[in-house]
């Protein structure tokens, strides 16, 4: 009877080696379509949230705001609905002039057209650019569009839990009514070109010039 012939354990240690390499280099490429995957995920789920907006804008007659916080993260409607993006994804604009930008508003009319905008989002190595078309609305993204990355908002480091998120949104709605507020008061203080003038008063200065006069 012919013996069987069974593996050495020199042959098991490099059968072994070989399914680590292959795994270290198969697990890698899995993990970043996992990435690539989500951001896409992400990215739509944005644009999903701002043609709501577009669509409750034409039915109910009226222009609708959604706010995009670029430190924390997060976007917000008028509803308080809010739409929170992954820590690792960054927003950024080709503008020099947006340096200084807290938050990105966007904004769609009862007619269907919005204010056009673009604002770039990234990630790692992947980048999307977001559209808003000013004739139509249309709210759209490209991924790996070329745009400047001229300014990159950091995320805060911690991330705000939603209620914390909801404070910070009726602290900002209370600001902007008190702006408001004191814009329009402003206006009232300011005399209009189309007031009356007291008649009395005019009167009493041309009474005063002519005396002057009769002086001289």
């Amino acid at each position: 009877m012919r013996k069987k012939q069974a593996f050495t354990l020199l042959e098991l240690i490099v059968v072994l080696v070989i399914i680590g390499i292959v795994a270290g280099v198969a697990v890698p490429r899995f993990t970043g379509s996992f990435d690539s995957i989500r951001f896409r995920k992400t990215m739509n789920e944005l644009v999903y949230f701002l043609r709501e907006a577009r669509i409750k804008a034409m039915s109910s007659a009226e222009a609708t705001k959604v706010v995009f916080d670029f430190r924390g993260g997060y976007c917000y409607n008028e509803d308080k609905r809010i739409f929170m993006m992954p820590r690792e994804i960054e927003a950024f604009t080709d503008k020099l002039e947006g340096k200084d930008e807290q938050t990105r508003i966007f904004t769609f009319y009862p007619n269907g057209t919005a204010l056009e905008d673009k604002l770039g989002f990234v990630c790692d190595n992947m980048v999307a650019v977001l559209h808003v078309e000013p004739l139509g609305g249309m709210v759209y993204y490209k991924i790996n569009e070329e745009m400047e990355q001229v300014v990159r908002y950091a995320r805060n480091e911690e991330i705000p839990d939603e209620e914390e998120i909801k404070k910070n949104i009726d602290k900002s709605k209370d600001s902007d009514k008190l702006t408001e507020d004191i814009e329009m008061e402003g206006l009232d203080n300011v005399m209009s070109a189309d007031d009356e003038f007291d008649e009395d008063e005019v009167e009493e200065d041309d009474s005063s010039a002519a005396e002057e006069g009769e002086e001289e």
